[in-house]
């Protein structure tokens, strides 16, 4: 089994204007942590405006010139649908679910004990 170190990253209820700048500050930040796998759990996002997708993009392009993965998994149809629309489900990796990533990579679920 390789080793990969991941982050799981839970955005909540919507990825707006408001948020965008937010979520591009964690990605930098990511960096310093140098997680190979970054996923994107979208399971509560209830809307996303193309601010939001700009910064999914921004964190696409970060992650792929330092030579990490970008996943993304539960999306809401309506989240699916806006990712349809702008033809970014034929540039992001979307997985149904977290399993289905876990089982892609051969991850393992880390527990606190």
């Amino acid at each position: 089994m390789i080793n990969v170190e991941h982050v799981i990253i839970i955005p909540q209820h919507r990825l707006d204007l408001a948020e965008a700048d937010a979520m591009k500050k964690n990605f930098l930040s990511l960096l310093e942590k140098k997680y190979s796998l970054w996923i994107i759990d979208l399971a509560n996002v209830e809307f996303v405006d193309s601010s939001g997708l700009s910064a999914l993009v921004v964190g696409l392009k970060t992650a792929q010139e330092h030579g990490y993965s970008l996943v993304f998994c539960n999306l809401k149809p309506t989240i699916k649908l806006a990712f349809e629309i702008t033809q970014l489900d034929r540039v992001f990796q979307i997985f149904n679910t977290l399993d289905d990533i876990f089982s892609d990579f051969d991850l393992k679920l880390a527990t606190a004990r």
